[in-house]
């Protein structure tokens, strides 16, 4: 993904916390990545455009971008060719070790909150979906398999949710999901290591199924099935990790 091709809709998506302009600017970057807007080796846009689009000076954002290369998520070059990137896999991996030392405990809350948002997106979406926005999900749905880049799986996964969001006619939903998603990111080695992204993409048209037929009930329950499925690969990283101990199967 270039620069340029980073949603701009993403700016009134993502809700700022109430901390001091940098630490804002680190909340934005990190969720873009969390949420798959940048993925590993994406160019983050120049200073200049993203100061501007923050509404921050280019020092503040500076020192945004300088916890972000210390904790890992970016690395950051200077000179004419200079510029920030979002780091290779094998760094996000280690930041997400880091991420969910500090943060396991929060995950049945967050996934609860994804499951409440989205099964209510799912829904609404098969109810209220146009033709058009059909055949955009079933874009974002052909993409995610189509695309040789294993590692670009969590961002097709992302662009099938947004677009059911978008079908559903709920904006206040599309923004809280948003923020939902921007407190995690699933570690994409995990999936490719076990070689089950099939599995996602699989519950993946099992929703896009139940919107084509108008059927809100099932794609209600798909969608659950489908955050279901992503907790327990998240619990199988955290396992893999050692940052939580094996779950009862």
């Amino acid at each position: 993904m270039h620069a340029d091709s980073i949603n701009p809709d993403i700016d009134r998506d993502i809700t700022l916390v109430s901390e001091t302009a940098s630490d804002n600017a680190v909340h934005y970057l990190r969720s873009l990545i969390f949420m798959g807007e940048l993925g590993a080796g994406d160019r983050l846009p120049p200073e200049r455009e993203l100061a501007e689009r923050l509404g921050i000076s280019r020092i503040t954002l500076r020192l945004a971008l300088k916890s972000l290369e210390s904790t890992g998520y970016i690395v950051t070059t200077r000179g004419a060719r200079g510029g920030s990137r979002v780091n290779d896999p094998p760094f996000l991996l280690r930041c997400w070790n880091q991420w969910m030392s500090l943060h396991s405990d929060e995950l049945e809350d967050i996934f609860e909150l994804r499951l409440t948002i989205e099964m209510r997106l799912a829904a609404l979406a098969a109810e209220r979906r146009t033709e058009e926005e059909l055949r955009a999900i079933e874009t974002a749905y052909a993409n995610e398999w189509d695309n040789p880049n294993r590692t670009k799986l969590f961002r097709g996964d992302v662009d099938i949710h947004k677009t059911i969001a978008r079908a559903a006619h709920s904006p206040r939903l599309e923004r809280a999901m948003i923020a939902a998603r921007g407190e995690l990111f699933v570690p994409v080695d995990q999936a490719i290591t076990e070689h089950r992204e099939h599995e996602a993409h699989e519950s993946h048209g099992a929703i896009l199924e139940a919107i084509r037929d108008k059927d809100a009930a099932r794609a209600a329950e798909c969608m659950s099935e489908h955050i279901k499925y992503v907790r327990i690969m998240v619990q199988r990283a955290l396992e893999s990790s050692a940052i939580m101990p094996s779950a009862p199967r």
